[in-house]
């Protein structure tokens, strides 16, 4: 039976820095819908205020979910990159 590879340790450190940031991905988009939810339009603004609609909430919920995945990438593709390969 072959075995399997055994990650260095800057891939087991690359790998669990992508798990940290995947965990601060999720807290981020749970803190955000905690905190947005709770925003009413401020007197005197128009009814349609964009933070006040469900849909700007939804918007700028997934405008944020974009920046993270972007950033999110960067050390994705280092976990990837240093994962043990078959020789």
């Amino acid at each position: 039976m072959d075995e399997k590879g055994q990650r260095s340790l800057g891939g087991k450190l690359a790998l669990w820095a992508f798990y940290a940031f995947c965990f601060y991905f999720i807290w981020m988009m749970v803190r955000f819908f905690w905190v947005v939810s709770n925003i009413q339009a401020p007197p005197g603004a128009a009814a349609d205020w964009s933070m006040a609609t469900t849909s700007g909430q939804w918007l700028s919920a997934l405008l944020g979910a974009g920046v993270l995945g972007a950033v999110g990438m960067l050390p994705g593709a280092i976990a990837w990159y240093t994962r043990p390969r078959e020789d």
